[in-house]
């Protein structure tokens, strides 16, 4: 696998800490979804455990170690996810995994630990996992990802060596997102993954756009008063709120941009530029800001225990009411 070009910096320097044998023990991967932060830490695993590395870095993918890596076999490698019937990264787990991550390697080398996504763990878990960090085994790296830095305790993120990953320039997200074969909508899809590229990519490749369509329509009727909020929230409410409302803060802010400025660019709904002219011509400024505040609370709110569908029913009847 080749690595982003976007994360071309974060990866050279890890190589070079790697290769002058001062590999922070506990890195923490950290930047917005689809970056690759995720890829990036498989990468880099695979380079500090395979036996012949490219000049680059990369992981030659023939060694013994390799083979094992693609096999899922490697006895040195261990990920941490929350388990199926769970968004949260249990207590359990972690014990386990710092069980692991004490002991001596197997195969003779490092020991790589990958926790994703890191603020999945509960706080028991998080208390857990310190006691490693300050006294991590001999010959081990432990990587965390998180799209959502601040919900790690700061404890756990004092105790790591922080690695920001960036969004690229908008000419590199467009020039890779067509050698990944995304010809048209490449500028509205990365708007509306916020700049990452490979989210950009997944909204390409699945339904996102269609689904995107369907909502800023029954949005449209909720204006109109043909559509009604709470049936709109249980269509919504379920499995799709915060892709919703992450439509919705992007809607709300080109109303926000359009009313202040009259300038059309930097709109990320570029596609539906009419549509968004006629609205902010009958909302007033400070109710659109209001509630872009509301959704914005919606958002971390999704991160605890909410009714998501509750959450919807009120943002919905919030957007009805605005005037």
């Amino acid at each position: 696998m080749n690595i982003d070009p976007w994360n071309l910096d974060v990866w050279q320097r890890l190589v070079a800490r790697y290769r002058q044998d001062t590999m922070p023990h506990a890195l923490l991967f950290s930047g917005l979804p689809g970056l690759g932060k995720s890829r990036l830490a498989e990468q880099l695993a695979a380079a500090v455990l395979c036996h012949s590395p490219e000049a680059g870095g990369l992981a030659c993918g023939k060694c013994k170690a390799c083979q094992l890596i693609q096999a899922g076999s490697h006895s040195d490698l261990h990920r941490i996810n929350p388990e199926e019937d769970s968004k949260y990264i249990k207590i359990d787990q972690i014990r386990d995994f710092c069980d692991v991550m004490s002991r001596t390697s197997q195969l003779g080398g490092y020991r790589i630990g990958i926790v994703s996504p890191a603020d999945a763990m509960n706080v028991n878990a998080a208390n857990s996992l310190l006691k490693t960090l300050e006294e991590p085994g001999a010959r081990s790296v432990m990587i965390l990802v998180t799209s959502h830095l601040s919900k790690l305790p700061a404890t756990i993120r004092s105790r790591c060596q922080l690695i920001n990953f960036n969004k690229p320039k908008q000419e590199v997200a467009e020039s890779w997102l067509r050698e990944q074969g995304v010809v048209e909508d490449a500028g509205l899809l990365l708007g509306l993954a916020q700049g990452a590229p490979r989210q950009a990519l997944a909204f390409s490749e699945g339904k996102s756009l269609a689904a995107r369509s369907e909502f800023l329509k029954d949005l449209e009727d909720l204006r109109k008063g043909v559509q009604d909020p709470l049936t709109t929230a249980d269509k919504w409410g379920k499995a799709e709120t915060e892709r919703c409302l992450n439509w919705m803060y992007s809607w709300l802010a080109d109303l926000i941009c359009l009313k202040s400025t009259s300038e059309a660019a930097g709109i990320i709904n570029r596609d539906r530029l009419s549509e968004l002219q006629g609205q902010s011509k009958k909302i007033d400024l400070l109710n659109l800001y209001q509630l872009l505040d509301g959704v914005q609370a919606g958002l971390r709110q999704l991160q605890t225990q909410v009714n998501q569908q509750m959450l919807m029913e009120d943002i919905l009847i919030r957007w009805q009411e605005v005037r």
